[in-house]
């Protein structure tokens, strides 16, 4: 009937945008000096060593794939980016209980690089909007779906990595 009354389950996802990684890396530690009871949860390793070398070896930041849900029990959690495949993700956001999960992204790293991240950047730019400065709305949420989606329809056999470079090097190859 058109999909009127169909349920949407998947687990909404606010995302929250910069230009740089290191821009984002620098509002991770605002966040955890804000509240210290968020943690961090990232999907590859290289993103996780990055973060635990910022904010200190003894921060609260954790791989996706080692997490159980009663350590995030009564906890913040802070994707500190998307994984490629959006339903591994909702799969993972569902198994730990979560909902009105938010996703931290940068325009450089190489899901959005992919896309047209570099353009992105010089207009952002050219608007004057500053590297810190955080992007968030619906139409870019919609925009990292139809990514994520694309990406599905590519990707036959998954081959896992430890970084998101080594990923898309091994499953996404565009150009």
């Amino acid at each position: 009937m058109l999909g009127f009354f169909r349920k949407d389950d998947s687990v909404k996802v606010v995302d929250r945008v910069w230009m740089t990684s290191s821009a984002k890396y620098a509002a991770c530690a605002a966040m955890l000096k804000a509240n210290p009871n968020c943690i961090f949860v990232a999907w590859f390793e290289d993103t996780a060593a990055t973060l635990k070398n910022i904010l200190g070896n003894d921060a609260p930041v954790f791989l996706a794939h080692e997490i159980t849900p009663a350590q995030i029990r009564f906890k913040l959690v802070i994707m500190t980016e998307h994984y490629p495949l959006m339903q591994r993700e909702q799969e993972f956001f569902k198994r730990m209980q979560l909902n009105n999960v938010p996703v931290l992204s940068a325009l450089d790293e190489p899901m959005f690089m992919q896309f047209g991240g570099e353009r992105t950047v010089e207009l952002l730019k050219k608007l004057g909007i500053e590297e810190d400065e955080i992007l968030g709305h619906g139409m870019i949420s919609s925009s990292i779906r139809k990514v994520q989606k694309k990406i599905s329809d590519s990707v036959k056999n998954e081959q896992k990595a430890a970084s998101k470079r080594d990923w898309f090097a091994l499953n996404f190859k565009v150009f």
